[in-house]
């Protein structure tokens, strides 16, 4: 962790683990980095080896929400696939048919 003035820079590895897995640690995370004083926090994801789509999509989530001003460095190729996966899949509308379906009673004969 590096400090200047209101910057400060998290090494991701460092404080969560250098695979990226669970929903709950980027909730902790962002818990954090809500509560120190700096306003530009600069996630560093140097050393990171794998993420996976859940923690992916709540990074997006929770930065989407923050207060503070947060950009990346040191990303991964893998990692940075996964983000961009993650937001295709939000972007993309979700189609849903109006069209009257038949309900067909079953009934066991036991």
């Amino acid at each position: 962790m590096t400090t200047l003035s209101s910057e400060i820079v998290l090494r991701i590895a460092d404080r969560i683990s250098e695979n990226l897995a669970f929903r709950d640690s980027v909730d902790n995370l962002f818990s954090y980095i809500a509560s120190l004083e700096e306003t530009n926090i600069i996630i560093d994801f140097l050393g990171i080896k794998s993420i996976t789509g859940s923690f992916a999509h709540q990074y997006v989530i929770n930065k989407k929400k923050a207060i503070k001003h947060i950009t990346e460095r040191n990303i991964p190729l893998d990692v940075k696939k996964m983000f961009e996966l993650v937001e295709r899949r939000n972007s993309k509308p979700i189609e849903i048919s109006t069209e009257p379906i038949e309900v067909l009673d079953v009934v066991s004969s036991s």
